[in-house]
């Protein structure tokens, strides 16, 4: 069974309101080349979603497709829910596929901070999306591969396992799964029995995430709300060569135990690809 590594990057942020010349075509460009350079570490890029409302972010799905027309690298967009309404979520989507996307990242989405923009609620739920992408690629003869978000913590409950299998009723293929899976030990032993209790193992995809040191690890307990295992405070002590050793186990495990693949994050820099995969 092929092993698929995603790996999530970020496309270009732009100042909102700025007067000044933004380097949009510069940017752009090297955007590509950073991406483009980790091209064999990868199956499949994940233009992700970035939060800031002082920024403009340059269109995941117009991102996706620059990749794939100049770096040659299958990309799949990430398109939100909560940040359009129904007619534009339809339109992008509709885009992704007129422009040969062939992978697309469905997901629910943050909510914006306060004084942001407002959420859209058009969409019962992440799986009414799906249902309608994969119509839409059906109207459009075209095979269209879905992925969307799980979250491990609600797995442990019927209403989270339920939820994560009508997302794969309604057309999604794969599952990228968050927290990530910090350690090669107890975490990632918990993680596979959440997935084979739950039916899960074969569509979800875990995740490993470059942590950089013992204040990294907090301020991303606090900005995610994940709770991190005890065991990957004490080897942040070591600093984050240490970290990102345990990280390449976790995919060494992964491999070898039967997944479908990794789930990779770069935190907006894909050379981290590098030490995570390469």
């Amino acid at each position: 069974m092929e092993f698929l590594r995603v790996v999530e990057v970020f496309q270009p942020l732009f100042p909102s309101g700025s007067r000044r010349h933004i380097g949009l075509d510069a940017n752009l460009a090297e955007f590509v080349r950073e991406v483009g350079a980790i091209k064999g570490l990868c199956d499949l890029v994940l233009v992700g979603d970035h939060k800031g409302p002082g920024f403009l972010k340059f269109s995941a799905v117009q991102a996706a497709a620059l990749l794939e027309g100049r770096a040659g690298v299958r990309s799949a967009p990430v398109i939100v829910a909560r940040d359009a309404n129904r007619l534009q979520l339809r339109s992008s989507i509709l885009t992704a596929v007129g422009l040969g996307i062939r992978d697309i990242m469905l997901a629910w989405g943050d909510r914006y901070p306060a004084g942001g923009p407002a959420n859209v609620y058009d969409y019962p739920s992440l799986a009414a999306l799906i249902s309608d992408a994969r119509e839409i690629a059906e109207d459009a003869g075209e095979k269209v591969r879905l992925l969307a978000p799980v979250d491990l913590r609600s797995l442990g409950s019927p209403r989270g396992a339920a939820m994560a299998h009508a997302r794969l009723r309604a057309g999604a293929e794969l599952l990228l799964a968050q927290p990530p899976t910090t350690d090669s030990g107890r975490t990632l032993e918990a993680h596979g029995r959440l997935l084979v209790a739950s039916g899960l193992k074969g569509r979800v995809l875990l995740n490993v995430f470059p942590f950089r040191g013992r204040d990294d690890l907090a301020s991303c307990e606090r900005f995610f709300g994940w709770s991190l295992p005890d065991e990957v405070h004490r080897a942040a002590g070591a600093g984050e060569e240490a970290l990102t050793e345990e990280a390449r186990r976790v995919t060494a495990g992964l491999r070898g135990r039967g997944y479908p693949g990794v789930y990779a994050s770069t935190r907006g820099d894909p050379r981290v690809a590098r030490r995570l995969l390469g």
